[in-house]
């Protein structure tokens, strides 16, 4: 699909509920619709099929390692542990971490059916498991304070602009000795891979949110906000910032190089916990 066609399609789309159309839906709909970015679609788990998407998610090595690893760290699949997946979207990440076993909360500002809140809705009883789903507002997280014992990012930093703020709040609402996890972060390393980026992004045309980070700016805004950096995963070292290609075991990342490219960008993921001491 062209952007004449596109365009026109988009003139189509019904308005829902009297609204403009969330824009992640647009963009993901679109993205279905055009043959060059359709395996891309899928393997952000933004199909139509919710809950494929949702089974997909579960059933990957991305999700074990994760689990694997918030397990090691002092987090197994327990009800006791209280997880909030902060910008759920359409729910596959609370589908799986309900599925494994934890007490879910996914909460986003999107109310999109295919890629929001009401897609989410619509698979929170799949397969037996049951998740809660929160419509977010803007300033703040609307829990209490020390409501979790996780709360679980993917794919979400590079979209915030205040990431100080939004950790503020991340700290808040998550229970002392608790941990946040920051999955598959874009970061660059100069600001011609910052230009590239923008300009080959298949879908901010669209949302106008996607961003990216230095990796200091991270780390910065963790330590802002009083938490502490329990482990950083490399572009390489693990499935969960490899997929989709595949994960291939003692790969070395080269910082060094990366600095030196003019374009692309790489995946980090984050594992920071507020202080068991932390008021």
């Amino acid at each position: 699909m062209d952007l004449r066609s596109f365009l026109t399609w988009l003139r189509a789309v019904p308005a829902s509920r009297g609204k403009q159309q969330d824009p992640y839906d647009t963009a993901y709909r679109w993205g279905w619709e055009t043959p060059h970015l359709r395996d891309l679609v899928y393997a952000c788990y933004k199909t139509p099929d919710l809950e494929g998407n949702a089974r997909r998610f579960y059933g990957s090595e991305e999700f074990r390692e994760a689990v694997r690893i918030l397990t090691d760290l002092g987090y197994p699949p327990r009800a006791e542990q209280w997880i909030l997946d902060l910008g759920c979207g359409n729910g596959v990440a609370s589908y799986a971490l309900s599925r494994a076993g934890y007490s879910v909360v996914g909460a986003d500002s999107s109310t999109g059916v295919l890629a929001g809140i009401n897609a989410a809705k619509r698979i929170r009883f799949l397969d037996g498991v049951r998740f809660d789903v929160k419509h977010l507002g803007t300033g703040h997280l609307d829990f209490r304070a020390a409501s979790f014992n996780v709360v679980w990012m993917r794919e979400v930093l590079h979209h915030i602009t205040d990431l100080r703020g939004l950790f503020r709040e991340v700290s808040r609402v998550l229970k002392p000795g608790g941990l946040v996890c920051c999955l598959r972060e874009v970061v660059i390393w100069n600001e011609d891979q910052r230009r590239h980026f923008f300009a080959t992004h298949p879908f901010n045309h669209i949302t106008r949110d996607e961003g990216c980070y230095y990796l200091d700016e991270y780390l910065t805004a963790f330590g802002q906000a009083g938490l502490e950096t329990m482990k950083l995963v490399d572009p390489v070292s693990s499935v969960i910032n490899t997929y989709p290609a595949p994960f291939r075991g003692g790969a070395a990342f080269d910082a060094e190089a990366a600095r030196e490219r003019r374009d692309g960008y790489d995946l980090y993921s984050f594992f920071v916990r507020k202080p068991v001491s932390s008021e």
